[in-house]
């Protein structure tokens, strides 16, 4: 039983290895399109009018940027897959992305069309994500930190 049990052990790990790489290839196209979304809408407001950038245009443009930034940082956790490094090195990717991701909302919102219920949402979920991230920091720096 032992061996039939290494053997779709191995299996798996190629399997999960093989479609990781094909995450994160697929990835990869992701953030070339992210990233070039984001040049050409930079470019169109050097370019542009020189009176100011709106508002909404810099919402915008930080959408673009934060779009880019999260595919880079969930490309690194497929990368992580990929190599077989998994632990807490995922985790915090994972919490950076989801800070990130809510950080994207709050600047892309507009506030005068959500209710206060959902800002509050929000903001519990960045000091929850924040609060998790720094007991990480804290655990790794304190040398407290479980290995991998």
């Amino acid at each position: 039983m032992t061996k039939l049990s290494n053997a779709i052990d191995a299996a798996y790990e190629r399997f999960a290895a093989s479609i990781s790489m094909l995450l994160l290839l697929g990835m990869a196209v992701v953030i070339l399109v992210a990233t070039f979304s984001f040049l050409r809408l930079t470019a169109g407001v050097v370019i542009g009018a020189p009176g100011g950038t709106s508002y909404t245009t810099l919402q915008a443009l930080f959408d673009a940027l934060l779009g880019a930034i999260i595919a880079l940082e969930l490309a690194h956790s497929v990368h992580l897959m990929v190599i077989g490094q998994r632990g807490f090195a995922q985790v915090r990717i994972v919490l950076v992305i989801g800070i990130l991701a809510v950080v994207r909302k709050l600047i892309v919102v507009e506030l005068e069309q959500v209710s206060g219920v959902l800002l509050m949402g929000l903001a519990a979920a960045v000091i929850a994500l924040g609060a998790i991230y720094a007991t990480l920091l804290w655990l790794d720096r304190n040398g407290k930190m479980p290995k991998d």
